[in-house]
């Protein structure tokens, strides 16, 4: 007999619409992966995507990135970012393009991407003042953390309206609705697809196991890092998580990182200030 996570999967391996990157996000993972990979190389593939281009470098210039002179090529982005740091806003780019108004019923789809920016935007800035080997991939993984939500909404609504009701009807988490009415949870849908988008298995885990850091074996600073990104945006009330609480932050990960007072006020203060500078990242989203 088929579980619930089976007959889900069996659902969006069949979706004609289930959604797509360009095959130059594909091919930036593996050339990004290859020391034999140059900057021009990397260059040349991007701007093969005009569109993807365009929307790249509009984010470089960005008020977020705050350069004095306009960036007007993705071979000067790189040679002022570096080529990871790029590589992730190709990325970021490409993903909100690809769910642009997909709007749907009873789901707060401004306030998702907004709690999603946020927490990109959290994970970057606590990255760096951690001085973090995974400081340029902070804000995908922070970007994308919640990505299995919006498939739980669009491709199995009535699901999704359930849960919503068992938040609502018993103060629940999200995770804690979706487990008691599935046994599993967004998480796991969203490493799915980022499995069949042949995401690194970095990233895939930070998605996978930002509710559950304490079972992390592998990619452990990243999987914690998006888990306390989530809990100082949720914190913060930036944007809309799904719920109204604030997820449980586990003792390890604070103590690992350790994350006092004062570091934590700095990375609040951090967050608020790039969410002010984010407009260009949420109007990919309309047009």
């Amino acid at each position: 007999m088929a579980t619930a996570m089976e007959d889900y999967k069996s659902v969006l391996a069949s979706a004609k619409d289930l959604p797509t990157l360009p095959n130059v996000v594909l091919r930036l993972h593996s050339l990004i992966r290859d020391p034999n990979s140059g900057a021009a190389e990397i260059a040349e593939v991007i701007n093969r995507d005009v569109a993807l281009t365009s929307k790249t470098l509009r984010l470089v210039n960005s008020a977020f990135y705050g350069f004095a002179q306009r960036v007007d090529s993705v071979a000067h982005a790189i040679v002022i970012m570096g080529m990871n740091k790029v590589k992730s806003l190709v990325l970021t780019a490409s993903v909100l393009d690809t769910f642009k108004n997909r709007g749907f019923e009873s789901f707060d789809y401004a306030g998702f991407w907004e709690h999603a920016i946020g927490t990109g935007i959290t994970a970057e800035a606590l990255a760096k003042h951690l001085k973090s080997n995974v400081t340029e991939d902070a804000f995908v993984a922070g970007l994308l953390h919640d990505l299995g939500k919006l498939i739980f909404c669009q491709y199995f609504p009535e699901d999704h309206a359930k849960v919503m009701h068992l938040i609502n009807e018993q103060q629940l988490t999200v995770s804690q609705a979706e487990n008691q009415l599935l046994g599993f949870d967004h998480t796991l849908i969203g490493s799915w697809l980022a499995e069949k988008w042949k995401f690194p298995e970095e990233l895939c885990l930070s998605i996978r196991m930002h509710h559950e850091p304490a079972h992390a074996r592998v990619h452990r600073d990243r999987i914690w890092l998006v888990h306390a990104a989530d809990v100082f945006t949720r914190a913060l009330g930036i944007g809309n998580g799904g719920d109204p609480f604030v997820p449980e932050r586990h003792r390890q990960v604070w103590d690992h990182f350790q994350l006092n007072a004062t570091l934590v006020d700095t990375v609040f203060q951090q967050a608020l200030d790039g969410m002010a500078n984010a407009g260009e990242f949420l109007e990919l989203l309309k047009n």
